[in-house]
């Protein structure tokens, strides 16, 4: 729900009344006040196209060039009496103005931004080294990565070069201060080493690429839907772009190369499924360009979901590979040692030596001090069969050892 106040030169407000009655605009929604120093039109954009009502007002008169003359849009928290009737016949949209203006402001390389930018990276990169989840979360939070991403999309779907360039620019400072910040940490605080928390980050899935594409279009429809940022703050924290960057950082002070590639990986990925999904969201939720951008942006429109489908793509193959090897040949060998660490651990009289898998078969060496019995072994296939749910072949290698005291 927003409403608008349409402030023109004195006389000019009959002008306005008769263009918002021939757009079908009811009486009860606007309101006329004229003085001397100019005349206000309130307009209740409750319901119906608000873009088409804004725009035809800016075509007929000329905001932009005359002081006389302003446009402000706002978002009310409650009205009262509610016509439900029309909230049911019309679904209510932000209009195009305060999306290019959220735009603007998120995308803007100003003090706010850079600061923000610089302390986001400092705590994502200090939660990396100490593997503290909850500072983490803080950095995602405050970070302001996802802003730029939206300008960009928006950008692309209204055929604004310039607040898709503006977008882009953003994000490569973010990113280039992320990385930096990251690599300035890794080398000034004293035997950093891997934890969880960057393990997980060089280690980039399809899951991580279905995440972030269910937070782009999420965040897209929060922000039409409520004309402001007060919902994407879990998107943020979904997206978890500034911690990636920091990982990157991270990764080139320890000289890691399997940690930058994987976070690399991870963060192309983020932001183009990011990008897909607002963009997707964004022009089936009906936002349309102006009448005179609408060839522009058709156009970029098609050429920019023709490349990140195709990045898309081309990022699934890694993605795949490296997801099957996580999920279909590493979750099941950590499994499996766990049970066979178990169940030695059971066993006072053998030690485990060293395990390995490959394909189905199960390589065991231990120590034993006694002869092992063909029903501990068993036992251990069964429970391996019983928790994995599959057949392996268990090979063992038994050193007999003897306990002598002098």
């Amino acid at each position: 729900m927003q409403i608008v106040h349409a402030l023109v030169e004195s006389g000019e407000g009959k002008k306005v009344t008769d263009l918002l009655k021939t757009l079908g605009v009811d009486i009860e929604d606007y309101k006329l006040i004229s003085s001397p120093d100019g005349d206000l039109v309130i307009i209740n954009l409750l319901y119906g196209n608000m873009d088409i009502l804004i725009d035809n007002l800016r075509e007929h008169f000329t905001f932009e060039s005359k002081d006389t003359r302003s446009l402000i849009i706002f978002t009310p928290d409650t009205v009262i009496p509610r016509n439900e009737k029309k909230v049911k016949k019309h679904s209510f949209r932000a209009t195009r103005e305060s999306l290019i203006t959220f735009a603007k402001e998120n995308s803007s390389l100003n003090s706010q931004f850079f600061a923000l930018v610089i302390l986001s990276s400092m705590i994502a990169a200090l939660g990396l080294i100490l593997d503290n989840v909850a500072v983490l979360v803080g950095g995602m939070v405050i970070a302001p990565a996802l802003g730029p991403i939206l300008g960009t999309s928006i950008g692309i779907v209204l055929g604004n070069y310039k607040l898709m360039q503006r977008g882009i620019v953003a994000e490569f400072f973010a990113m280039l201060i992320a990385i930096t910040i990251g690599f300035l940490f890794g080398v000034v605080v004293p035997n950093v080493e891997m934890t969880k928390a960057l393990e997980v980050r060089m280690i980039p899935t399809i899951a991580d690429l279905i995440i972030a594409g269910a937070a782009g279009a999420a965040g897209a429809y929060s922000l039409l839907a409520k004309g402001n940022q007060s919902q994407l703050v879990g998107v943020m924290v979904a997206a978890s772009l500034v911690p990636v960057m920091s990982t990157i950082g991270i990764g080139i002070s320890m000289g890691n190369t399997t940690m930058i590639n994987g976070a690399l990986l991870l963060l192309i990925s983020n932001f183009i499924a990011l990008l897909l999904a607002v963009i997707i969201t964004l022009y089936l939720k009906g936002l349309k360009p102006q009448i005179w951008h609408e060839n522009r942006a058709d156009k970029l429109i098609k050429r920019s979901l023709f490349i990140t489908l195709l990045v898309v793509i081309l990022l699934s193959i890694p993605l795949g590979f490296i997801t099957y090897e996580e999920f279909g040949v590493k979750k099941p060998q950590e499994k499996i040692e766990n049970i066979v660490q178990d169940a030695f651990e059971r066993q006072k009289n053998f030690k485990l030596s060293s395990l390995s898998l490959k394909d189905k078969d199960i390589n065991i060496f231990f120590y034993s001090t006694k002869p092992a019995l063909e029903e501990d072994f068993l036992e251990l296939k069964r429970e391996i069969r019983n928790q994995i749910n599959e057949e392996y072949q268990i090979i063992y290698e038994i050193v007999f050892t003897q306990k002598i005291n002098h």
